[in-house]
């Protein structure tokens, strides 16, 4: 008898033109460029949120809300803009003042201290922790000074309860709001120029990271001011730019010899 024969299926393997070996020994095909996702601007997550997330549990913070100790004054807020260079900070003496951010570092005499970035407490905790006035943010973590954690409210526009600001994606804004609830019947804007001269940034030497767009401040930051202003008429709270440069038009626009007359 013939013995038969056990037929073999032949498989065609295609080898890839150029190979990679990873230090799992497997060979693999290149991979073009177009097909790599590249993910910018992650966002940080601190150290302090990093243990709660690996706990599985829910950071437990303690919200405050805002007094009306400032009933019909006149309140400045200070700002960064360039346009507060040189500027006679004994001039604010006796008047009712909330230093934005890094504004603290140069005039430490303001009644309060607010900030939304929570990067600002980080770059300038000493200064913070020693401020003897009042302390506001609503960036919610565990600090360990007397602050005041508010409610992150809407966008744009303006949050009556005291305990929610309503933060137009900048500090400004949501400093506006605050000087609200604490009463403020005029407010006077210090430093918002809403953009750089050309050559400054700040009136102070800037933060450790880019410096703002002129991009951002058109599309996220200015177009807000708009809706806060109309959500204010009839309220009988009057604003004021003192930055005649300033790139924000929505507010009638003073010098700062003019805001300081204010009484």
């Amino acid at each position: 008898m013939r013995k038969s024969r056990r037929l073999r299926k032949v498989v065609k393997i295609t080898v890839p033109t150029e190979t990679t070996i990873n230090s799992s020994r497997i060979s693999r095909g290149k991979i073009s460029n177009h097909s790599v996702k590249r993910v910018n601007n992650v966002p940080t997550i601190t150290r302090e949120d990093r243990k709660y997330i690996s706990n599985n549990t829910k950071p437990k913070y303690k919200y405050g809300k805002v007094d009306k100790i400032w009933n019909g004054e006149t309140v400045y807020l200070i700002g960064g803009g360039p346009s507060l260079k040189n500027f006679k900070w004994n001039s604010l003496q006796g008047k009712k003042t909330i230093a934005i951010n890094k504004a603290i570092t140069v005039y430490p005499n303001a009644d309060v201290v607010y900030w939304t970035d929570g990067r600002v407490y980080t770059w300038f905790e000493k200064e913070i922790n020693e401020f003897k006035g009042l302390k506001y943010t609503i960036r919610a973590r565990n600090y360990s000074s007397d602050i005041t954690i508010l409610k992150k409210g809407k966008k744009y526009g303006l949050e009556l309860s005291k305990d929610t600001l309503s933060h137009g994606n900048n500090s400004g804004y949501a400093a506006i709001n605050l000087a609200i609830h604490l009463g403020a019947k005029r407010i006077v804007l210090l430093g918002y120029d809403m953009g750089n001269n050309g050559t400054s940034t700040h009136f102070h030497d800037g933060y450790p990271v880019n410096p703002t767009s002129a991009k951002i401040y058109k599309d996220q930051f200015l177009p807000g001011f708009t809706i806060l202003r109309d959500k204010l008429k009839g309220k009988g709270i009057q604003i004021f730019n003192a930055c005649p440069t300033s790139n924000l038009k929505v507010f009638p626009i003073i010098t700062i010899e003019e805001a300081l007359g204010f009484r």
